[in-house]
């Protein structure tokens, strides 16, 4: 059972799914996202995604969702980060995961 919360959050995602084409995915973020920061603590952000708690998503087993497989995620010129279009393109793990995980296609 998703909880009003979780939906309402994951609503938020989804919205922003139809302006990937007006955003630049080029990784340019030199800045790590902390840990501590609320929108990594509202998306449970962690760098190590088997830290998390993993459901099976978009046809995608729970263990097989990573940063560097989702939609959101870009490469950058930092070996295992990369910029998160919903972190404002800051960098994340790319081993890492969060709930706003979405199967890159």
């Amino acid at each position: 059972m998703v909880s009003r919360r979780n939906f309402v959050k994951l609503a938020a995602v989804s919205a922003s799914v139809p302006l990937l084409g007006q955003v630049s995915l080029s990784a340019s973020a030199a800045e790590k996202v902390p840990a501590d920061d609320p929108a990594a603590l509202s998306l449970k952000y962690v760098e190590v995604a088997s830290d998390a708690t993993r459901t099976d998503k978009g046809g995608v087993a729970g263990a097989d969702q990573i940063c560097g497989n989702c939609r959101f995620y870009a490469d950058s010129d930092t070996p295992d980060w990369g910029g998160c279009v919903l972190f404002q393109n800051r960098l994340v793990a790319k081993g890492g995961w969060c709930v706003g995980w979405v199967p890159a296609t």
